[in-house]
């Protein structure tokens, strides 16, 4: 086998169930399943090249050189590939996001899917989605969840003590809307995986949200089978403020809101009074999700740029999962 070029383009993924801390920190082996649904607008493309003439890895993202614990990050999960594919050569990666990194919008679940999708194809492993998403979660384990379109379950762990994806539905199963609104805000102080084990060794609610969340779960797999919007908006919601309780009362206390957050909260509340069908979700940022329909979507975009004033506004549906493609970043 001679390594070669190749590029993935991933797509980041919402979650509706999320998963917040580790039984296994080391496999990234999450302590619940969680749902998420794969967006058609947010996507990473990335481009790995191995070759003997590199005598170090090296990691440009959207032109940047990359040193610390970013590159750092990489280069754990280009030996994991080296590893499993028995070859040392270095690798020369570039990453391009349409979107803000680090800023709650799981660049690293699209990043590490397409690092993982493009160097497993660049040293010629045949594996399919399944085994792909096992390699990349030691990435970033949200990874895991945007190597198939449409909704996807990450399993924790199963009967045999393996931990992977599955598609619940594809894409084109259930028209929703997620219109993502990028607020100005401070680049975040502490990374989810330290915030994560943070709250599992100091937060009162751990243990009190891992106890509901199988009840969440069953309801969001519930109104995706029947494309129930109102039950699968309004269990996100809720699962989200589940888990920034557990943030929040963690010590120190990991508050990823701004005023601007709760203020676009206040807003979708205001929406539903409305009669608009609206729900918001947030990752570990300041910016939010909200969830919708396609025939509130425009009505929401305009009410946004009108009160809010968002730094951006991006609307995606469910899109699709992960795909190998002939042009390269370099």
């Amino acid at each position: 086998m001679i390594p070669t070029k190749s590029t993935a383009i991933a797509h980041s993924n919402t979650a509706l169930i999320k998963y917040w801390g580790k039984r296994d920190e080391k496999l990234i082996i999450p302590m619940n399943n969680s749902i998420s649904f794969t967006t058609d607008a947010l996507t990473t493309t990335t481009t790995v090249d191995f070759s003997e003439e590199f005598t170090e890895d090296s990691f440009l993202l959207n032109g940047l050189e990359q040193t610390g614990k970013p590159l750092k990050r990489v280069v754990e999960h280009l030996n994991l590939i080296r590893e499993i594919s028995k070859t040392k050569v270095k690798a020369k990666v570039h990453s391009q996001n349409n979107f803000p990194t680090a800023a709650g919008l799981a660049s690293s679940a699209s990043g590490f899917a397409a690092l993982t999708s493009a160097a497993i194809n660049a040293v010629d492993l045949k594996l399919d989605n399944k085994e792909l998403s096992m390699i990349s979660r030691r990435g970033s384990g949200s990874s895991c969840r945007s190597f198939f379109g449409g909704y996807v379950e990450w399993i924790a762990m199963d009967e045999m003590n393996e931990s992977y994806a599955v598609q619940l539905a594809d894409e084109n199963w259930f028209d929703i809307r997620d219109i993502v609104v990028v607020l100005k805000a401070p680049e975040r102080k502490m990374n989810t995986r330290e915030a994560m084990k943070l709250s599992i060794k100091t937060s009162p609610f751990f243990k009190s949200r891992l106890e509901t969340i199988d009840t969440s779960l069953a309801q969001i797999r519930l109104a995706i089978k029947e494309k129930d919007f109102i039950s699968l908006g309004s269990t996100a919601e809720m699962d989200c403020l589940s888990m920034h309780s557990v943030a929040i009362t963690s010590n120190p206390s990991q508050i990823f809101w701004t005023p601007d957050t709760v203020k676009v909260m206040h807003f979708v509340e205001n929406l539903r009074e409305e009669k608009i069908d609206a729900y918001y979700t947030i990752d570990t940022g300041a910016n939010l999700h909200i969830l919708t329909t396609p025939n509130f979507e425009r009505e929401i975009i305009k009410q946004l740029e009108e009160k809010i004033r968002p730094e951006k506004i991006i609307s995606s549906k469910p899109g699709p999962g992960i795909k190998i493609v002939n042009e390269h970043l370099f």
